[in-house]
């Protein structure tokens, strides 16, 4: 029997890759209910001083939302500003709320590559994220498209914006250890003291932007603690949208390797039983880097929803 090409080996291996990735777990949520939740509120704040009929333009587009009576329901009676500023927090944890509903799109939440110590490994990432932002911002910012689907992409716009500033929603990591790579921390486990519970690594920076940890905090208090003066240019959407946004998740994507990873350095579990405690300097950093990325999430969703009419 003749031996398969070099080239054919690669493809078949980079095919059997590619089919166990997307046997992996995507029920991955990204910074946590807070955390959306607070870069919702610093959006609000920030269209509110400067272009407060874009708020307007908003909240009418989401009557028309076709899951307007789970907003109803969780507004429970909030009026006025308060009101309004619950409605976007609500919209940017919908995608999150609706898991498992027709309205659904695991795919959306993720743009991940696979990086090792040998930084990238394919050039390619999994995950619809990077195509369904650009197509979704197009939809709600066209006038001539429907209420209904502009409240979704809407939803949709604030919801990615935020996933994509956590940074193993942007990779995965591929070693000895984690062959077929880490699934983003879903398969690697690790404990943040020697005596708290195991977690997955994912769970670990899904929560590292809270003050308090694994603990939630009231509602309207995390955007309080974030970073407050956030660099000159975060808010910058040169030289379009769709190109500032493949630049915040390159950046996001190099914390990744940089910190969530260090760099192959961090050592973890593959099993809760295995779970390896996390250096104290990990998770002061982790945190650190996390308050600033929903700070920037926060800001940019604010830009982005910037001049809609």
């Amino acid at each position: 029997m003749r031996a398969l090409p070099l080239k054919r080996w690669r493809q078949a291996g980079l095919t059997a890759m590619l089919m166990l990735v997307l046997l992996m777990p995507h029920q991955a949520m990204a910074w946590l209910r807070d955390g959306h939740m607070a870069t919702a509120t610093l959006a609000y704040d920030m269209l509110e001083q400067r272009d407060p009929e874009a708020i307007a333009v908003i909240l009418r587009l989401m009557r028309a939302h076709p899951d307007r009576a789970r907003f109803d329901a969780q507004l429970g009676g909030l009026s006025g500003r308060a009101g309004d500023r619950r409605m976007f927090e609500l919209m940017a944890i919908w995608p999150d709320a609706v898991r498992n509903t027709p309205y659904d799109h695991p795919s959306w939440h993720t743009s991940q590559r696979i990086v090792s110590s040998a930084r990238s490994v394919i050039p390619f990432a999994f995950g619809g994220a990077q195509s369904e932002f650009g197509r979704n911002l197009a939809v709600a910012h066209d006038a001539t498209a429907s209420d209904s689907d502009r409240a979704v992409a809407l939803c949709w716009v604030m919801h990615i914006v935020g996933d994509m500033h956590q940074p193993l929603h942007t990779a995965m990591w591929m070693s000895w250890r984690f062959p077929i790579t880490d699934a983003g921390g879903q398969w690697a486990w690790v404990r943040r003291s020697p005596g708290a519970e195991p977690e997955r690594l994912h769970r670990f920076w899904d929560a590292a932007g809270h003050p308090d940890a694994l603990t939630l905090t009231p509602p309207g208090s995390l955007e309080a603690k974030l970073e407050p003066d956030p660099p000159a240019d975060v808010e910058t959407l040169s030289p379009d949208p769709e190109t500032a946004f493949a630049h915040w998740v390159a950046h996001t994507r190099e914390l990744a390797y940089e910190v969530a990873y260090a760099r192959g350095r961090l050592r973890a579990g593959k099993s809760a039983s295995s779970a390896r405690v996390l250096p104290p300097d990990y998770v002061e950093r982790a945190q650190a880097v996390s308050r600033v990325q929903l700070t920037a999430a926060g800001r940019r969703i604010g830009a982005l929803l910037s001049g809609l009419r």
